[in-house]
């Protein structure tokens, strides 16, 4: 197995610094994004991110062959929406107007199916690949639900993955152990079946260190950002297989302490649920301008790029010219890419919840206000969610 030489080196005695660092530095000089929760707004006028003049509302068709049980992720490919469902193990294909075109749900046995122990599902450019690490393997699909073939693993693992060009792929890891290696990044490369191992790591007393994250990693433009549980780096991932620690997420207040962090995940957790303490990053969104960050289920950060200032706000925020209509950022009904927001709400909320307090006298946005009101009347309470598709500034 080929390693990466000297940048393999510079990020093994990077990662190994790290753990002696002094609380509230800054390691490497990185650029900080801080996190303040005592600056944070509630009421945020979301006025400066939400591009008001250009939202969709599309219905998804719900019937026999698309009922969605828990979206985890809403993706736009051309004129295609698919849904990824944690729930069933599937992702729903529809066109641009909501109708159902096809699914990719194939867990059994038999050939081109998968089991249930599948790590993430992702949608690429024309394919949808299933992460099966226990079958060494990723299984593609296209989107009209058809198994086209796998890619082995090569024996590396990972919790999910990416590709920039189709031909290489980077399985992102966490804290677990591979036939490789103990490694937090792989880079398969298909065309010359070669696999490059980075961000080396050593097990402390047998301890798998860490716990699962909302996602792991951020696509834009010709980057990928990636996160890690219980280290406060963001690593910037690019095409060339350059792998650089970029920011440092400076917690400066309830950070849980680094000797819990770097032990038992299961003690770690249970005292910070206990006491309050941020366990750090757990969601990571790119824009042009802006990186997003789920800290907590209560709050997260905006950080702007060009300013390099730090916005801490609530789970939701709202836009004056949409009468204070909910925006949301928080993980499970919120997907971010390409400059785009997308929103999943249960019809069953919008019907009951919001009918009374959103109506066509308190939203000014007229196009918006028809838009929503129209899927309001449309749609049943057991429907699939209805999507709401936001352009960022």
């Amino acid at each position: 197995m080929k390693k990466t030489g000297l940048l393999l080196i510079c990020i093994g005695l990077f990662i190994t610094g790290c753990k002696k660092r002094v609380a509230g530095t800054v390691p490497g000089n990185l650029e900080q994004i801080i996190v303040d929760i005592d600056r944070l707004e509630e009421e945020l006028d979301g006025s400066f991110l939400i591009n008001t003049d250009s939202v969709e509302v599309v219905i998804l068709e719900t019937g026999p062959e698309c009922l969605i049980g828990d979206v985890k992720r809403v993706h736009l490919r051309k004129d295609k929406i698919l849904v990824y469902d944690e729930l069933t193990l599937s992702v729903f294909v529809f066109n641009r107007d909501g109708s159902f075109h096809a699914k990719i749900q194939a867990t059994g046995a038999g050939p081109g199916e998968y089991p249930p122990a599948v790590n993430d599902m992702v949608v690429m450019d024309s394919t949808v690949g299933v992460l099966v690490p226990v079958l060494d393997k990723i299984m593609l699909y296209d989107f009209n639900g058809k198994y086209i073939r796998d890619i082995s693993l090569n024996g590396s693992w990972g919790m999910t993955f990416f590709t920039f060009d189709g031909s290489k792929y980077h399985i992102v890891n966490d804290w677990s152990d591979s036939k490789l290696g103990r490694y937090q990044h792989f880079i398969l490369d298909t065309d010359k079946n070669k696999t490059a191992c980075f961000l080396p790591f050593t097990k402390v007393d047998g301890i798998n260190r860490g716990w699962g994250l909302e996602n792991y990693y951020s696509l834009y433009n010709s980057r990928a950002l990636t996160l890690n549980s219980t280290i406060d780096i963001i690593y910037e991932v690019l095409p060339n297989q350059e792998i650089t620690p970029r920011y440092y997420v400076n917690i400066i207040k309830n950070r849980l302490p680094q000797a819990l962090i770097e032990g038992d995940p299961h003690i770690a957790l249970d005292i910070a649920i206990k006491g309050g303490y941020l366990k750090g990053a757990h969601k990571i969104m790119e824009t042009s301008r802006y990186i997003i960050l789920d800290i907590s289920l209560a709050f997260r950060v905006i950080y702007d790029k060009a300013k390099k200032e730090t916005i801490t706000t609530g789970n939701v925020f709202s836009i004056p010219e949409f009468g204070g209509f909910p925006i949301y950022l928080r993980s499970s009904l919120a997907t971010m890419e390409n400059d785009v927001l997308i929103n999943a709400i249960s019809p069953e909320i919008m019907r009951h919840v919001y009918i009374d307090a959103f109506t066509e006298k308190t939203i000014k946005n007229k196009d918006f206000a028809k838009k929503y009101l129209d899927a309001v009347n449309r749609v049943k309470d057991d429907d699939n969610p209805v999507l709401i598709i936001y352009r960022i500034k």
